[in-house]
This record gives structure tokens, C-alpha cells and sequence, in this order.
């Protein structure tokens, strides 16, 4: 199966033009996670919620930073008070539903991304990431149809092309699946993985020779896999 990498979406949450002690403690929480401190941001974090319990900002802040850091219990917890407090908070619900693909959770996170889709109707990473939990339930129909909306709202990256294509070639329609993986390249030509895979499915569709061009061209570009591949179809 395989691997999605996916990202936490960080949105600031701002206050008034007067700041205040908690303000000056939540803004070098940012700076500190910008920074890549999640350790420390997430302990400024701490500072600001025990100035003012409820500065909403700072849960929200600290369950990013604690996301990162593979604390899901914790971050949830966080995500959870948000979101009980202001049953609007998109990033919340979409947060949380990152934490919860993360940890395998897929029903719980199509459950949030699909309350980010209620809330915003555009937000094409909602619908992709969707498309990822629906592809891991093995729900491949679902998939398509939320990768295809997000390419249709404007995501058009080689990975949710590579994606689609995934879903495709779970599906055996590989004609469909080389159509994506084809896509994909256009977009990122030195992606190995779409080569790979595109190699694969041709094969899959009796198209050898093809399949050859795109593994050579996929062990150019540091696809460890396809020389192994290569070796055996050859070798028959």
C-alpha cells in the first residue's frame, strides 16, 4: 500500500491590535514553532493557557505542536476543548482529522474533513485527504470522487494525480491508472514513484516494452525498486 506524506495545516489565529501579556506569550509560542521548537512552543503554549484559560489560540497552537511532535492524545484533548468552545473552528476540525488519520482512525477523520467541507465548500485539501482516508477503507469509489473535486477546486500537484491513480490501479483499471500517473509527471517530471508505478500498470495491461522505458527511467531518477523489477521481467 502505499504512503501518503501529509502536513499539518498551521493557520495563526490572530487577536486585537492591542496586545496583551498573553498575546506577547502566545506570538513567541509562533515564533518558536516557525521555528521548528515544538518542544518549546508547546511549553509556551502552556504559559499562555495558565495566564488565561481560555485563550483559545493557545489550545489550538499547542495541539499543532504536539501533533508534530506524535503526541496525538494530547493534541486531540487540545482540539477537542477548541472545538466544544467555537463549533466553527475549520482548522480545528481539520487538524483533529489529520491527528486522526495519523493514528488510523480513518471513520473519525472522514467524519471532520467532511465538517470542513460543511463549513468550506472550496477546501480542496479537505476533500484530497478525505480521498486518502476513503482509499486506506479501501473505499475506492468515494476516493476518486473526492481527489477528482479536489483537482476540479484547483489541487492539481503530482500527488493527488499519483493518488488518483492509486485508486485506479486498486480497481484494475490501469488504462485509468497510467492516464494519472502520466498527469502526475507532467507535473513533477523527476517522480520516480509515477514511473515506477506507470511501469507496473503497463505491465499489468500487457504493454512490456513500455513498462521497460518507464522502470529505466525510474532507476535514473533513484527508484530502488524498479532496478529489482527490471532484473526479473528481463530475466523471463
Amino acid at each position: 500500500m502505499s504512503k501518503f506524506i501529509k502536513f499539518l495545516f498551521v493557520a495563526v489565529i490572530f487577536t486585537s491590535c492591542n496586545f496583551s501579556k498573553t498575546d506577547k506569550l502566545n506570538t513567541e509560542g509562533l515564533r518558536l514553532l516557525n521555528d521548528k521548537q515544538y518542544e518549546e512552543a508547546a511549553d509556551q503554549f502552556s504559559l499562555v493557557i495558565y495566564e488565561d484559560a481560555e485563550y483559545l489560540q493557545a489550545y489550538y497552537n499547542r495541539a499543532v505542536c504536539l501533533s508534530y511532535l506524535g503526541r496525538y492524545k494530547e493534541a486531540l484533548t487540545d482540539l477537542d476543548y477548541v472545538i466544544d468552545k467555537q463549533k466553527f473552528a475549520q482548522e480545528a476540525y481539520f487538524n483533529r482529522a489529520i491527528v486522526y488519520e495519523n493514528i488510523k482512525q480513518y471513520k473519525k477523520a472522514i467524519k471532520d474533513y467532511s465538517q470542513v467541507i460543511k463549513l468550506n465548500r472550496n477546501n480542496k485539501d479537505a476533500y484530497h485527504y478525505r480521498a486518502v482516508c476513503y482509499y486506506y477503507l479501501e473505499t475506492y469509489d468515494k476516493a476518486i470522487k473526492d481527489y477528482k473535486k479536489a483537482i476540479k477546486l484547483g489541487l492539481k500537484t503530482s500527488g493527488v494525480y499519483y493518488n488518483l491513480g492509486v485508486a485506479y490501479d486498486c480497481q484494475a483499471d490501469y488504462n485509468t491508472a497510467i492516464e494519472y500517473y502520466t498527469k502526475s509527471i507532467m507535473v513533477d517530471a523527476r517522480l520516480n514513484i509515477g514511473f515506477y508505478a506507470r511501469a507496473v500498470a503497463k505491465l499489468n495491461s500487457n504493454r512490456r516494452d513500455a513498462a521497460i522505458t518507464d522502470l529505466k527511467q525510474a532507476i535514473r531518477l533513484g527508484h530502488k525498486k524498479a532496478e529489482e523489477m527490471l532484473k526479473t521481467i528481463t530475466e523471463e
